[in-house]
């Protein structure tokens, strides 16, 4: 008796960390539009996307850097410490650009500015998480 092997392709998980819904919801709609993303889980602060993240398995996170109960920083490394493998996008009001190398020794993959045009974000995750 033959097996039947089946290959089906993995879509990427995002996780939105970001305390403004408005925002959310537009990033939400940029993803969607892009296409190759499996599902889109939000969060409204750090605490929130911990509890998540020690949950959900996700290819993705993209993290404001000003949150409620904790700064982008502080929440990449715990982020990290559960799941060291997914990459990390943190997004800064414009401000903050000078964090970008610390940033970086963080573990997070690339910093953009909400003020850029955000489907430059999407590009580079569609990058990073393998989708063509």
């Amino acid at each position: 008796m033959f097996g039947l092997v089946l290959t089906e392709m993995v879509m990427p998980t995002v996780l939105v960390v970001d305390d403004d819904d408005g925002f959310r919801k537009v990033l939400h709609t940029i993803f969607d539009q892009s296409g190759g993303f499996h599902a889109f889980v939000e969060a409204r602060n750090g605490a929130e996307a911990i509890a998540k993240t020690k949950h959900l398995l996700f290819n993705l996170a993209v993290l404001d850097f000003s949150l409620p109960d904790m700064n982008g920083l502080q929440l990449a490394r715990e982020l990290k410490a559960i799941a060291p493998e997914m990459a990390i996008f943190m997004l800064t009001a414009g401000s903050e650009l000078d964090i970008e190398q610390e940033a970086l020794s963080c573990g997070i993959t690339a910093v953009f500015s909400k003020l850029d045009d955000l489907k430059t974000l999407v590009t580079n995750a569609r990058a990073v998480c393998g989708i063509k």
